[in-house]
């Protein structure tokens, strides 16, 4: 599952939020333009019913309109949007003309000589009507003279009004957006680049590295704590290291002596055969001592004298060194190339130590007969050979500390292998298994003039 996009999230919820203003803007200009436009309407009719009481005739009987001929032409006109009544007190229609609104209740108010404006809606059509009603008082009693319009027309006014208003802002609102996501995009791009320098600091983080620290430097406030706290941690981490690292190499070292001192008394008082299996325990046991001194120097910061030195000269070296314990125990080693030259910049004693592990694993963990291979190219020296090669299950956690293969035939504490790799990390270098040999196990050892003329 992909995490949320924090760039993408802002953009959706402020682009939302810009549309959401503007159709809340829309939507009051809407009301408060009808509301203005019912007000010219309310005020025409009313004009419209002053004209209108000018017409009245009082004579012995119910009063009368009798219009002039521009009103009547007004009132005439096909699909009048306009009407006019004249109602008894009880709503009775007297007399009419133009658009007629029949069902619209009388106002309540009555005998105040005022005009009182209505706002309804038409039982019969359905339409939204609007009325001025004035109050007349004659001899036989109260009557009605009312100006009706229909705001059908109006509403559909207004709303064409506002769809013409926004086609002519159509264009300023779709830049209005591509500003807002630009801007969006452009400082939330610009808060998170010191986040990504944070996150690239922390992806380099590691056992060999707890000395560095994550800086909070242009990193947002709210971030600022989240930092410190991982510095904090890291200071935790790096002191309680320190003290593990120490507490072995201190012990490594004490019982260096210790050892040579037993193993001295030893062969001093007993002869070789007398001993047996005893020295060879010794044996095993100092070695292991000097494994783990090896790898405390390693892991601490010791700076190596580094120099050029032929590294395939080296491997060669530790190949005829190693040739006799390899016939030993069935094992045959060649040189591809002998008269290779792989030029390169470290520790030559160090890297001795990184072939010399190699090809004692390769003795160790391969059955008898099997050939060990040493070549070089333009780019590292490899040790390669026939056996049984290493399962990918195994491949896995091949160079960690304290582990052994399962058809391991000798002794050993499992740190060959992480000592060589940690030795190449110091010298800038690379050690891997090639997952791509086509037979056995394919150890690559790479240094760092190489690896960078092979990225050129």
């Amino acid at each position: 599952m992909r995490a949320p996009s924090l760039l993408r999230a802002l953009v959706v919820r402020l682009t939302l939020v810009v549309l959401l203003a503007l159709a809340g803007s829309c939507l009051v200009l809407y009301l408060e333009f009808r509301d203005g436009l019912w007000g010219l309407e309310g005020q025409s009719i009313a004009v419209q019913v002053q004209d209108l009481r000018a017409s009245v005739v009082s004579e012995t009987g119910s009063p009368r309109l009798e219009l002039p001929p521009s009103l009547q032409a007004f009132y005439a006109q096909p699909d009048s949007l306009n009407g006019y009544q004249l109602l008894s007190a009880e709503g009775t229609v007297l007399e009419s003309g133009g658009f007629t609104a029949p069902y619209l209740p009388l106002p309540i108010a009555q005998g105040t000589g005022q005009i009182v404006m209505q706002r309804e809606t038409d039982a019969l059509s359905g339409n939204k009507v609007m009325a001025a009603s004035l109050d007349i008082d004659h001899a036989h009693g109260p009557y009605w003279l009312r100006v009706v319009r229909d705001l059908e027309d109006a509403e559909s006014l207004v709303s064409q009004l506002m769809l013409g208003a926004l086609e002519e802002l159509y264009w300023s609102i779709a830049l209005l957006l591509s500003a807002v996501v630009g801007v969006v995009v452009l400082t939330v791009r610009s808060s998170l680049r010191s986040l990504r320098a944070v996150s690239h600091q922390a992806s380099r983080l590691s056992l060999h590295r707890l000395d560095e620290r994550l800086h909070a430097k242009n990193l947002p406030r709210e971030l600022v704590p989240l930092v410190q706290a991982v510095n904090d941690s890291l200071d935790r981490l790096e002191a309680d290291y320190r003290v593990q690292r120490e507490f072995s190499a201190n012990a490594a070292h004490e019982l260096r002596t210790p050892l040579a001192t037993l193993r001295a008394r030893l062969e001093s008082r007993f002869s070789a055969q007398e001993l047996g299996d005893v020295a060879f325990e010794i044996e095993q046991l100092a070695r292991l001592v000097e494994q783990l001194l090896c790898l405390a120097r390693l892991d601490s910061q010791e700076q190596f004298q580094f120099a050029v030195f032929d590294a395939h000269a080296v491997a060669l070296e530790v190949a005829r060194e190693l040739a006799p314990l390899a016939l030993d125990s069935g094992h045959y080693v060649t040189a591809a190339t002998p008269d290779a030259s792989v030029p390169a910049h470290g520790n030559a004693t160090l890297t001795r130590l990184v072939f010399r592990n190699l090809i004692e694993n390769a003795i160790q963990y391969t059955p008898a007969g099997t050939t060990i291979t040493l070549s070089a190219d333009a780019a590292a020296v490899i040790i390669a050979d026939d056996g049984p090669g290493i399962a990918a299950h195994a491949a896995a956690f091949l160079f960690e500390r304290f582990r052994r293969g399962l058809n391991a035939s000798g002794p050993g504490a499992g740190l060959g292998l992480a000592i060589a790799k940690r030795i190449m990390e110091r010298q800038g270098g690379r050690l891997s298994l090639d997952p791509n040999a086509a037979r056995g196990a394919r150890f690559v050892v790479e240094f760092p003039k190489l690896l960078a003329r092979a990225e050129n």
